[in-house]
This record gives C-alpha cells, structure tokens and sequence, in this order.
C-alpha cells in the first residue's frame, strides 16, 4: 500500500477540532517516507500558526504528530555526530546565513579573532561561549 503525500492547508483552512484534523490525517505510527512527509507538513501548518493561535484541540494534534515524528526520527536516523563547539558555531552560522565577521561583531571581537574561533585555531573562551548562546538564542550547552 502506498501513502499519498499531503499539500498542508494553510492555517486558517484546518480543522478547529480534533476528529477534524483526523479526517484530514489520521495519526499514526510512522513507517515510511510518504507518511513521515504528511505528518512533517501538518506540523508545519500548525506550529507557523504559533502556539497562542492553536486551539486546544489543534495544540493535541500537534503534540501527538511531533511525537510520532520524534519517534520516527530516533528509530530510523543515524545519531548526530557529536560536533567539537567552533564547529557547531561554523555550521550554525552557515545555516542561518550569518557570515563569521558579523558573529565576531555580536560577541565583541574582530574579524580576524572571530576567524581563528571559527576554525578552531584559537580557544573560546567562556566569555565566547556565553556571547554566543546569547546573541544567536541558543543553549548554552550546545556550545560546551
């Protein structure tokens, strides 16, 4: 049996109540791509909306999704290879579009220092660390 892939409504054309949204997709186990791809554009459609715009109902179906998503993920996704801190900063800051000058601008360093950080050719120091966390809204212990 194949699954069809699911265009996500947009927010405002969901259902407001749980059967609803379960006509639309009913939630399940995940066993393939077809189904994780569903589940994924629902979650989508409902968390853009923001948790404050969900209604409790909404809220529910979103949980129970990301959590067959999560499911999913760490049953059939290779772990993430544990990454040294500057490069985490280095990925991180490619995949927002951030440029390494304008990270050493935000925790108060020059181009060239923010360089050297980046490739791991100069230690960070907890001042770095904390700047970073900070100025990028990350945990401090992906940094650590």
């Amino acid at each position: 049996m194949t699954t069809a892939t699911l265009q996500a409504p947009a927010f405002s054309d969901l259902p407001t109540d749980y059967l609803g949204l379960c006509q639309l997709l009913m939630p399940r186990p995940i066993h393939d791509d077809a189904t994780y791809w569903n589940a994924s554009e629902m979650v989508r459609a409902l968390a853009i909306a923001g948790e404050e715009k969900l209604t409790p109902d909404q809220a529910d179906y979103l949980l129970i999704l990301s959590d067959l998503i999560e499911r999913y993920d760490q049953e059939n996704l290779p772990p993430l290879k544990p990454q040294k801190p500057h490069e985490f900063i280095a990925s991180h800051l490619d995949n927002i579009g951030m440029s390494v000058a304008e990270w050493g601008r935000l925790i108060g360093v020059d181009r060239s220092t923010a360089s050297r950080l980046a490739r791991g050719e100069r230690p960070l120091t907890l001042k770095h660390v904390k700047a970073t966390a900070q100025s990028l809204h990350l945990p401090l212990e992906t940094l650590v």
